[in-house]
């Protein structure tokens, strides 16, 4: 049995013209609502308003459980796309372009600057249609500062992704990923990890 890839998870969003959007009108007030809200709200507040934020995130939909952390700074596309589990992270400036759903499991951390990217164009056709994946960050798992995580991809529970990475296929739990494209570079250990 073939093992699914971050490709297999795309989903093309059908749309009249190149320069028109596929998502309904509702859904970009939505994100015109979100995005205000979030400035005026929440982009100013320190460390210490976290629980304001997540206030803000659960008022537009995120699913939450736990105590997550979200920077201030850092920008979420679709609110509602978006699952943070107890003490997941979202650092500052890192970027959740979630046009598919994103989930990010307990006790992850998505570091500076990361890029989750959960949409891309079809370039091989003429319109150019939005295609859409999921993305998921397991438990423990730590996405190092400016690394770069495409649609579709599967983050593995323990896995460390370094600073910079350009991950463009599922990552395995407790492997170490480096580079562009990321690759196998060790296996972390993690103590108190059962079974290592």
């Amino acid at each position: 049995m073939q093992q699914e890839s971050p490709r297999d998870r795309y989903q093309t969003r059908s749309q009249k013209a190149v320069n028109t959007s596929s998502w309904p009108v509702g859904v970009r007030i939505m994100m015109v609502v979100f995005k205000a809200v979030w400035l005026l709200a929440c982009r100013w507040t320190p460390p210490q308003l976290n629980r304001l934020r997540i206030f803000v995130l659960r008022c537009f939909g995120t699913q939450i459980s736990g105590k997550p952390y979200v920077a201030s700074s850092c920008t979420i596309r679709h609110p509602w796309l978006l699952t943070l589990e107890d003490r997941a992270t979202l650092a500052p400036g890192s970027e959740v372009y979630n046009l598919g759903q994103v989930t990010l499991k307990s006790r992850c951390t998505v570091a500076q600057q990361t890029y989750l990217c959960g949409g891309t164009h079809d370039l091989s056709l003429e319109l150019l249609p939005l295609v859409v994946a999921p993305i998921e960050i397991g438990a423990d798992a730590f996405i190092g500062a400016r690394a770069f995580v495409m649609p579709g991809v599967v983050i593995g529970e323990g896995a460390v992704v370094g600073a910079a990475a350009v991950v463009t296929a599922d990552v395995k739990p407790w492997n170490i990923v480096a580079g562009n494209p990321a690759r196998v570079i060790g296996e972390r250990s993690f103590e108190g990890r059962c079974g290592a």
